[in-house]
């Protein structure tokens, strides 16, 4: 009987290396992140694991002097609106309020539909779809041609916020639960996701390992290694990246109110390690499935992702800086606006000018939330596309017999067709779509003065009855009618149906042909 490990090293987003088996014995210390152990006895595997750590290569200084930097952390829970944060985390709320003196952002607008264009927001601080003219916006260009090109470029030259800390000699550390299709660093694999496939491990056998075996969650994984990171460096100045994405992910509308105790007790215990730090505690966009989103408590919490910041203990006693957050507290904001705060936050409590910055002077879409912002601050003047505004009046909902709803949910479904169709991921494996003339049809006038009219489709398609909206253009004095939506966003779970096209960035379109 006897246990072995090696290390398992991150080559690039995609690929390991690894260390050499090595015996473990009492006192054994790895010198990686992420260890493999194995046990057998009698030669049959009856013990494996994975763990994670944070490991210093020069020990910690017995009597470690404070970084004259602030650290600067992110602490991000996928899919949380800001109403549903308070609802299901009071305890957590109450500890971030009360000890943490942190200031909610009450009017924080997602600016794309999903983690990407808001992720990409946040950390690089730029579009990566355009908003198209319409009655409701001017128009805006995106600085990267298509979503797809935005995700599939290299970071290296980029303006990926965690360099810019990099660069003026932070210890940096990106942490997430789960990854995707992505191939940068804003999405990229974790070791534990890359090791199962290169290994051969199916996702059941690595879910079984990983937490069901252990009692443990994903979040709780993240959580132990962000307080290993904050333990690792006390005389060093830190930044982080903890994005917790399948806990508010998970189909039980319960999920997020269950982790309440633990984030409570999480954010007490590095109540003194997050002292010296900036904290975003945050979302990227609310609940985006279920019964809940079909209604217009969901569809504003989806727009409204939560946010929290707190500052520095020995600048909560800066009472001008104090005010000005509370003021922009009840200002609209994007996740464009925290990459500029993030940005000026490197730039200006640092002590010298960043060592080598790959991007001196970045492109600035938002503005610092540390002084006043601009106005007007209307959704088309802070790049906001109007499906999503917080800000819109009420819609008015147009009679079950109108002449707008089947001919533009066909045409919506036409176009969902065309990309199926000409998509290699998914034009042998999803069946054609086609309306759901029986189930409820919902169209909804966006309102103005303008004779072109705004709509919004909600329609149903067979097979599988997938839910889905979009945006449409009517002018009524020739009824011309435009699609606007480049994408039609799904309401209901298709995990399931889109098996065999998980992978693809179609997969909320797909019906897979069995």
């Amino acid at each position: 009987m006897g246990c072995e490990m090696r290390c398992l090293f991150v080559k690039d987003s995609w690929h390991l290396y690894y260390g050499s088996w090595i015996t473990v014995k009492n006192g054994t210390k790895p010198e990686c992140d992420v260890i493999e152990i194995q046990c057998e006895k009698d030669g049959t595997l009856y013990h494996r694991f994975w763990h994670a750590q944070v490991y210093r290569k020069s020990p910690i200084p017995s009597k470690p002097k404070p970084p004259e930097k602030y650290d600067v952390h992110i602490f991000l829970i996928d899919c949380v609106g800001q109403t549903q944060f308070i609802r299901s985390l009071p305890k957590t709320v109450h500890m971030l309020r009360e000890n943490y003196n942190a200031i909610p952002f009450h009017h924080l607008n997602k600016v794309g539909l999903n983690s990407h264009p808001n992720g990409f927001g946040l950390l690089i601080g730029k579009m990566i779809e355009d908003i198209p003219r319409s009655p409701f916006s001017k128009g805006h260009t995106a600085q990267y041609s298509t979503a797809t090109k935005a995700c599939y470029t290299p970071l290296d030259d980029e303006q990926y916020i965690a360099f810019r800390y990099q660069d003026d000699g932070y210890i940096t550390m990106v942490s997430k639960g789960h990854y995707d299709n992505c191939a940068d660093a804003v999405c990229t694999a974790t070791p534990f996701h890359i090791h199962s496939e290169e290994q051969g491990l199916d996702a059941n056998q690595l879910k079984g390992i990983l937490y069901n075996d252990t009692c443990h969650e994903p979040h709780t994984y993240l959580c132990d290694y962000l307080k290993s990171f904050l333990k690792a460096y006390p005389d060093k100045p830190k930044f982080s990246i903890t994005w917790i994405i399948t806990l508010a992910h998970n189909p039980d509308p319960n999920s997020l109110s269950s982790t309440d105790d633990y984030f409570y007790q999480f954010f007490n215990d590095t109540r003194k390690d997050f002292e010296n730090s900036f904290l975003f505690v945050m979302s990227d966009h609310g609940s985006r499935f279920g019964t809940m989103r079909e209604t217009l408590m969901g569809e504003i919490e989806d727009n409204n992702p939560a946010l929290f910041l707190s500052v520095p203990k020995p600048l909560r006693q800066n009472a001008n800086l104090m005010q000005q957050l509370r003021t922009n507290s009840k200002e609209l904001i994007t996740h464009f606006d925290i990459y500029a705060t993030l940005n000026e936050l490197v730039q200006t409590y640092r002590i010298d000018l960043p060592k080598n910055p790959r991007i001196r002077n970045p492109l600035l879409l938002g503005s610092s939330l540390l002084h006043p912002l601009p106005k007007p601050r209307t959704c088309d003047s802070l790049k906001i596309p109007f499906e999503f505004c917080i800000c819109r009046a009420e819609k008015t909902l147009l009679p079950k017999n109108n002449e707008i709803g089947i001919p533009a949910a066909k045409l919506m479904i036409e176009q969902i067709n065309k990309e199926i169709s000409s998509s290699s991921s998914t034009s042998r494996v999803c069946s054609k779509l086609s309306l759901n003339e029986t189930a409820e049809l919902l169209v909804e006038d966006y309102g103005g003065e303008q004779s072109v009219r705004i709509y919004k489709i909600t329609f149903t398609t067979i097979p599988g009855n997938g839910k889905f909206w979009g945006i449409t253009s009517y002018d009524p004095s020739d009824e011309n009618m435009i699609i606007l939506s480049s994408k039609f966003m799904r309401l209901d779970r298709y995990a399931e149906q889109a098996i065999c096209a998980k992978r693809s960035i179609l997969a909320s379109y797909c019906y897979c042909i069995l």
